[in-house]
């Protein structure tokens, strides 16, 4: 029995048709192995999977559940580049009987290939998945960091059917916990509720409004570098780059692929979802087109991971030591010799075997070395240890 076996029978082809398939070799469409008639893709050494989710019974629009596929037949006519990886494309999983059979479809799916090393590229489907998404690491009994991209923070009412304008607060208070740091990047004040700002803070988690991010996109990369999960919801483009998104302020094109870049680059990084996007509210396929560049970026991105995480050998990589103001802590920093890029240990007395050890190395930038050189906790030194401790 294959191990594929034990979720194959969820999957359903690819829906599109071959299109550009017949002509260069270096074109997605012929570069990923696509689940088609007759044909399942060997799983077996892959680096990287797409999924797609045809799932919207709890958004405002049944066009959502089309996306998948829309987008696909703009990602295949891209090409490929960098160093070789081998991409599967298993298909689509379609609408089960109720919601709830979806959600445990798409946790069986990405449950298997998480646990096998493969990351996971998911095509929505409406954003309550990113819930699905995290159920599978529930059952990895593995603690992660979520990472959201979205215009407004989606903690409604936590006793109320599982949706996407609630699926944050389901996921923050589900217990059992699996989730060690929430970060929403691009809120946008107005959009969001005074109470979902202050319960992040209360958390220890934090967010990120549009305004300050999108005036310094760098600032995104250490955020994304510390997830596990990140979750795209499509509505954080600005509508002139996603003319599908209705939203007039958010995100640029450039700047939504910029971020999946980050995602896709970071070693830490297993799933990365693209949701909300309506097919029928994007009737000249630009939306598609600009979230399957998203996709590339995101791929793109994983070609050239540098497998930093966790630090496999100190000898690549720069320690920096600074004393806090009291004279008797210290704060230890690290600087990647290969990529610049920086982490920051925060003390946890759990020690290298204790389920939270994976993360006292906190990812951040040099301008967060620079604070604590002028005797000022940087902020996410300060959340996670308050977490760790």
């Amino acid at each position: 029995m294959n191990w594929t076996d034990d979720f194959a029978y969820l999957l359903q082809p690819v829906g599109m048709q071959p299109g550009a398939e017949g002509s260069s070799p270096q074109l997605l469409a012929n570069y990923i192995d696509a689940h088609r008639e007759n044909h399942f893709p060997d799983l077996d050494g892959i680096d990287l999977v797409i999924l797609g989710v045809n799932e919207s019974r709890r958004s405002d629009s049944v066009t959502i559940q089309r996306g998948a596929d829309a987008i696909r037949e703009k990602l295949y006519a891209l090409y490929q580049h960098g160093p070789d990886i081998k991409i599967a494309d298993v298909g689509n999983i379609d609408a089960g009987e109720t919601p709830h059979d979806t959600d445990h479809a798409v946790k069986t799916v990405v449950k298997n290939l998480v646990d096998r090393n493969i990351a996971v590229i998911i095509l929505g489907g409406s954003q309550e998945l990113t819930f699905s998404n995290y159920a599978a690491y529930e059952v990895l009994e593995s603690t992660v960091n979520l990472a959201v991209i979205d215009s407004s923070i989606d903690l409604g009412e936590f006793r109320e059917e599982l949706s996407p304008s609630n699926y944050l607060s389901k996921i923050v208070l589900h217990d059992p916990s699996y989730l060690f740091n929430l970060s929403v990047l691009g809120y946008q004040t107005y959009l969001s509720e005074p109470e979902s700002i202050n319960l992040i803070e209360k958390l220890f988690f934090d967010a990120h409004r549009l305004g300050t991010l999108a005036g310094d996109l760098k600032t995104t990369e250490p955020l994304l570098r510390n997830a596990d999960i990140v979750s795209f919801d499509i509505n954080s483009i600005q509508n002139s780059s996603a003319p599908g998104t209705g939203q007039p302020n958010g995100f640029s094109g450039e700047q939504a692929c910029q971020m999946a870049r980050y995602a896709g680059i970071s070693d830490k990084t297993t799933s990365i979802g693209f949701y909300n996007y309506d097919v029928a509210k994007d009737t000249l396929g630009q939306t598609a087109m600009l979230i399957a560049q998203m996709v590339w970026c995101a791929i793109d991105g994983f070609c050239y991971r540098q497998r930093e995480f966790p630090l496999f050998s100190k000898k690549n990589f720069l320690e920096y030591k600074v004393h806090l103001p009291d004279g008797k802590d210290e704060m230890i920093f690290y600087k990647s010799k290969r990529t610049d890029k920086w982490w920051m240990n925060v003390p946890y007395a759990g020690g290298d075997q204790g389920r939270l050890s994976r993360h006292h190395l906190v990812p951040c930038s040099y301008s967060d070395y620079e604070q604590a050189g002028r005797g000022d906790v940087p902020d996410m030194w300060w959340r996670t240890y308050q977490k760790l401790g």
